[in-house]
């Protein structure tokens, strides 16, 4: 997978999640949490950003292993971080009700399926 079209399927998947998000926050129970799911639309592209280049330098790696270690790491990575993303909101911002994860974790699947794609493909262009 080339530069160009990770960008590009990047930017696709930026506006869907944008007007996911829109949509979301049209309904007045999700409307105070907009803050999150932006910030979470952020930090997932830099994430994806970062996933891509090292797993594109690892998938050419002479060890094959290496492309699965990258894959776990990042996996679990962001597990880790979802959780104490959740966790931190929580605490810091003391939301009345638990509708708050919604835009997150809308944010966070989408990313994982964009994520899952890329990732087989450079895993094949790597074999």
């Amino acid at each position: 997978m080339t530069n160009k079209a990770f960008l590009l399927q990047l930017g696709g998947v930026v506006l869907i999640t944008v007007a996911a998000l829109l949509g979301l926050y049209q309904v007045p129970k999700l409307a105070p949490y907009q803050e999150l799911g932006w910030i979470s639309l952020g930090g997932f592209v830099f994430l994806s950003v970062v996933m891509f280049f090292l797993g594109r330098s690892a998938a050419n790696s002479a060890n094959k292993n290496t492309f699965t270690n990258t894959i776990m790491g990042f996996t679990m990575g962001k597990m880790m971080l979802a959780i104490m993303i959740v966790y931190a909101y929580l605490q810091l911002a003391e939301p009345t009700d638990k509708f708050f994860v919604i835009p997150f974790f809308l944010v966070y699947f989408i990313f994982t399926a964009f994520e899952t794609y890329f990732m087989m493909k450079l895993g094949k262009a790597g074999v």
